[in-house]
């Protein structure tokens, strides 16, 4: 139980055995699929009721009566200990389980409805605790998992048969409980600790503030919390090593000695079931592991202690099953005696921010603490896109001008615009503009617990506005091709061709944010205006695996395509990047509208047409084993533990030529990176060759060689590109060449309607890459250009294809592979 996984989740049952280095089967999948089969038993046994949600809420009752009248017999304390060493991972210290404490639910249910049950048990003078036997509780606790589950899976069920069918918020209401429930870390502990004590504790009124009003600061809390699992653990390890001295002691003896089996066999059975003073932890404990004053240990641990009030098993069931998870703001529980249990340590980083904020909102330092978290979730952005955007231009936290009504919007005259409005980041690189809204506010308890009326309201702040603000800004540029921004005058945007929006969440939304289907159909987003919603720490990791800009461009493309959002589903953020770097994260678009935007396609054929209409949506299983092995690991280098690889993007054949791109600074390296890598892994073989080919082949008459491909795999006719591949003879003035390959590039991208293209020049006699010109123009061609027009060959041609390689093209005439489309 030493280490801390990214994620805890009850969907991931306990694996009993090694796994395999190649597993036949994906291991979450199998969890998933046990679960779906459990449902739908249950399903075929209740649901068939006249009235299922009936149904379903008695056989959740006489469960839960049966379950609490077992659970009486026992100590709780002694109970979540027995349990904690059944349900949690134990792993080395520095080690990632591939359970990664998957049964929290499970524990944080068995623990409440425990000691509900003690409460209830406690009031009715005939229930009397029997004498437990040994081996008893640990037998009861590996039957109580498929208990606990059916529990959780009947309310669930219940859920689902209450819902109103004709609410759309129904489904996004139902994955915010269902993460609460289910989900713990969908963000690593570590990152959330970074912030909280930045949150908590970097202002300094703020501070002040919690240590005058509660007698401890977030620091204090985080260290007490901390140090008693860590306590806990070190018990644990001490019953180990006890247990093990004594079995070697009663094995070297060679004879029959009945005190040292006595002791041996009572090593063995206060391992696994010690007493509660075992099991448990005391105030002097924490100070003499902390050096935390005695006065703050206590003021920790009584805003921290679990209170039940007088809660039935029933009611703290139905609360935990809803998101009203009381362990979650207080995750101590502490005995009759003062001695206290940390269920498990998932919930610490989190317990002690929205503890502390639920006292802040009460608090006079409420709006500093407020200013201060906007600040540090803007600083931070920043930071992380600055990491994978090297070179770009920002502008944060600025204000500019938009029309103040349909009156000056139909004017069109920027200068004329009155209303000020504000933009958290404007990001510009070449062609490429990113705007990034920030949004501080925290989804509220209520929300969390289902209440629809909330969660509206809640997420409206959190990304309908964020969006609202981004596309504004992404409506200015389009339209008036700038902005008027305050204290600087009239930025000329004319030259962006790709604008995307981002909205980055303090807190961590897993389950909502990747549902942004959901979020359209919710009136949430308009589906012309989706930002890529994502929380502040899984953007910092995901800035920091992009192992190039280029990566995190298609990915924004991807991530932002509607179809994308429909077909693939995933519990979290950083599943879905991993899926990309493991596949794409592409959906074929549909041919006919493909050719609608680019008349030069030829017609669909009937295979094209079959694959568009074969995809299904794919829900994408956890993908970060891998990502936890390299996260724990990176920053113990020289610790003894061997380092595990960084997760990257598959191999890309056209990589090579990306980075040479970047390294050249050549204007729109990042746009022209992020579209050599869109190509699937065939066609960016093709690009890598088609240099080669054109030089190894050269022409007779010593003219220099050209092959022109158009990229057209979207229905907007907005995103395609024109790639040309050119040489330059021996002998051929550079100027000239350049001059050459630019003038084609921009007449043939004129003639097939293509607004973006880039045309690679080489030279002949070094097989070096002289340079690449980007090409953006989207007017009216020049006189002379205009004139070649008539020379070009005519967009159908690409119907046909003329092989780079052949040894004598006709004279005049330009090698052009066939249109591909294929991502």
């Amino acid at each position: 139980m030493a280490s801390k996984s990214k994620r805890h989740e009850s969907r991931k049952k306990r694996q009993r055995h090694a796994v395999p280095a190649s597993p036949a089967f994906d291991p979450h999948a199998e969890v998933m699929v046990d679960t779906w089969a459990s449902m739908v038993e249950l399903i075929r046994k209740f649901g068939a009721a006249e009235d299922p949600e009936a149904a379903f809420d008695g056989a959740l009752k006489e469960s839960i009566a049966e379950f609490s009248a077992k659970l009486r017999r026992f100590d709780p304390i002694r109970l979540i200990e027995v349990a904690r060493l059944a349900f949690l991972p134990m792993t080395y210290e520095g080690a990632v389980s591939v359970d990664a404490a998957a049964s929290a639910a499970q524990l944080e249910l068995l623990a409440l409805v425990a000691l509900a049950s003690q409460q209830e048990a406690s009031t009715d003078t005939s229930s009397h605790q029997a004498a437990v036997g040994d081996q008893e509780m640990s037998h009861f606790v590996s039957d109580a998992r498929e208990e606990l589950d059916k529990l959780l899976h009947l309310a669930q069920l219940r859920s689902f048969a209450s819902v109103d069918r004709n609410d759309k918020l129904t489904l996004v209401s139902l994955l915010i409980q269902g993460g609460e429930v289910w989900m713990r870390n969908s963000s690593y502990p570590e990152m959330v600790e970074t912030t909280n004590r930045t949150l908590l504790d970097g202002e300094p009124n703020v501070r002040a503030a919690l240590v005058a009003e509660l007698g401890f600061d977030a620091t204090d809390a985080l260290t007490v919390l901390d140090a008693c699992h860590d306590i806990q653990v070190a018990s644990m390890n001490g019953r180990m090593d006890a247990m093990r001295s004594t079995m070697l002691q009663a094995m070297a003896s060679g004879k029959a000695d009945d005190a040292l089996m006595e002791r041996a066999r009572s090593g063995f059975m206060t391992m696994f079931e010690p007493d509660a003073d075992d099991a448990s932890v005391a105030v002097e404990d924490v100070v003499a592991q902390t050096g935390v004053a005695e006065e703050r240990v206590r003021a920790v641990i009584e805003r921290f202690r679990l209170n039940l009030g007088e809660a039935s098993p029933a009611q703290v069931v139905d609360a935990f099953s809803t998101g009203k998870n009381p362990l979650r703001v207080r995750p101590l529980i502490v005995g009759a005696n003062g001695r206290m249990i940390l269920p498990h340590p998932a919930l610490n980083v989190f317990a002690v921010r929205e503890n502390l904020e639920e006292h802040l909102k009460k608090s006079a330092v409420w709006s500093k603490y407020a200013k201060h978290r906007g600040d540090l979730l803007e600083s931070r952005t920043r930071v992380a896109l600055s990491r994978v955007l090297p070179g770009a231009h920002y502008r944060d936290a600025f204000e500019y001008y938009v029309p103040a009504d349909d009156i000056e919007a139909a004017n069109a005259d920027s200068a004329k615009y009155t209303k000020r409005v504000e933009g958290d980041h404007l990001v510009l690189l070449d062609d490429v503009a990113i705007i990034v809204e920030d949004k501080a506010v925290a989804l509220s308890a209520l929300s969390r617990g289902g209440k629809a009326a909330r969660i509206r309201t809640d997420l409206t702040g959190i990304i309908t506005k964020a969006a609202a603000q981004a596309g504004r800004m992404r409506d200015g540029i389009e339209r008036d091709g700038g902005l008027r921004i305050e204290g600087e005058g009239w930025v000329d945007l004319s030259h962006i061709r790709e604008i995307h929006t981002i909205a980055v969440s303090l807190d961590d939304l897993s389950t909502v944010l990747t549902a942004t289907a959901e979020l359209v159909r919710a009136g949430l987003l308009s589906v012309d205006n989706i930002p890529w919603t994502v929380s502040l720490h899984d953007l910092e990791l995901i800035t920091e695996l992009a192992a190039r800009p280029a990566e995190f461009l298609l990915y924004l493309r991807r991530r932002r395509n509607p179809d994308v959002t429909v077909m693939f589903s995933a519990p979290d953020e950083l599943d879905l990047f991993l899926y990309f770097f493991e596949k794409g994260l592409w959906v074929e678009p549909d041919p006919a509208l493909v050719r609608a935007a680019f008349p030069f396609v030829p017609e669909p054929t009937v295979s094209e047409l079959r694959r568009y209409r074969s995809q299904t949506p794919t829900l994408v299983t956890s993908r970060t084993d891998t990502l936890d092995q390299w996260f724990h690991t990176k920053n113990r280098a020289g610790t003894g533990f061997a380092s595990a690889p960084k997760p990257t993007m598959a191999s890309c054949p056209a990589a090579p030529l990306v980075d040479e791109l970047q390294s050249q600074n050549v204007t729109g390296w990042l746009s022209i990176g992020a579209t050599l890598l869109s190509g699937a892994w065939s066609v960016q073989q093709k690009f890598a060759r088609h240099a080669d080919e054109l030089l190894d082949n050269p022409l007779l008459n010593g003219q220099g060689r050209s092959l022109a491909m158009p990229i057209a795999a979207s229905t907007d006719p907005a995103e395609g590109w024109l790639f040309v591949w050119a040489t330059r003879p021996t002998g051929e003035d550079p100027l000239f060449a350049e001059k050459k390959a630019r003038g084609y590039l921009r007449a043939k991208k004129h003639q097939l309607k293509l607004p973006r293209g880039v045309a690679f020049l080489y030279d002949e006699q070094t097989r070096s890459l002289l340079g690449a010109f980007y090409d953006g123009h989207i007017g009216p061609l020049d006189r002379t250009l205009t004139a070649t027009l008539s020379f070009l060959r005519p967009p159908s041609d690409f119907q046909r294809t003329i092989h780079p390689n052949a040894k004598r093209p006709p004279r005049g005439t330009r090698s052009t592979p066939r249109q591909k489309r294929k991502h």
